[in-house]
């Protein structure tokens, strides 16, 4: 199933699934996507399914759709990756193959829903002391920043997060091992830190050169996992 990636300064990153084969994009009441500000038409875009693939028209909108910076006036065919723009908002398509389950290194499946009438609730931080409250946005920053950086190719990264991330052919990360069929490790979160555990009895699983069976993850640590290398990093930002 392919995808798409919403991207937005507010909401953050939310992704809505195409189910169907024509999908309507706009501000209007009767649109299948809703993209509710003045900058978008009421009808501004539609998304074609085929069995070639996913394509994108225009629908004589008032600003345009672009795809990577450039207008298109026809029905334009979409590749994994490619940013479409419709006034404020910011659409990353994502296609359905086995290399598109993540986007900027977070998983698909873990994120947020598009509903952009979705009710808002307010968190009840105010009951916390200073102390507390201090130490939960420490803890989230370590939870959304982290990412583990294959080391041979430091351009692909995934970010753990808050829920199991799984490697081995039957988790979400490949890895290089000798019985890579299943689930050979996971990292998750345990409220404050990311712990990377073994899952699998006959593959080893090292952080710094040290065998383990699970450990806490710090700045720097080199996880190796089978033949396969990570850095789990942690931006200051």
């Amino acid at each position: 199933m392919a995808r798409l990636v919403i991207k937005s300064l507010q909401d953050g990153l939310r992704v809505f699934d195409i189910t169907t084969e024509r999908v309507l994009v706009g501000r209007g009441d009767d649109v299948d996507l809703l993209l509710p500000n003045i900058s978008v038409s009421r009808h501004h875009a539609q998304l074609i399914v085929g069995q070639s693939g996913v394509a994108i028209e225009d629908l004589n909108s008032s600003n345009g759709t672009l795809i990577n910076g450039k207008r298109v006036s026809t029905r334009t065919p979409l590749t994994s990756g490619d940013e479409i723009s419709m006034g404020k908002f910011t659409l990353v398509f994502m296609g359905n193959g086995p290399e598109d389950r993540f986007y900027d290194g977070r998983y698909l499946e873990y994120m947020v829903k598009y509903e952009p009438s979705a009710p808002r609730f307010e968190d009840s931080t105010f009951a916390m002391s200073p102390d507390q409250l201090r130490k939960l946005q420490e803890d989230v920053h370590t939870m959304r920043n982290a990412k583990l950086v294959l080391a041979k190719n430091k351009s692909r990264y995934w970010h753990p997060e808050d829920r199991p991330l799984t490697f081995g052919g039957g988790g979400m990360v490949e890895v290089e091992a000798m019985f890579s069929s299943g689930v050979l490790a996971e990292i998750v979160w345990d409220g404050a830190r990311h712990v990377v555990t073994k899952k699998a009895y006959l593959t080893k699983i090292l952080v710094n050169d040290e065998p383990v069976s699970s450990r806490v993850l710090r700045r720097g640590d080199r996880v190796r996992i089978g033949s396969t290398t990570f850095i789990y990093e942690l931006s200051d930002s």
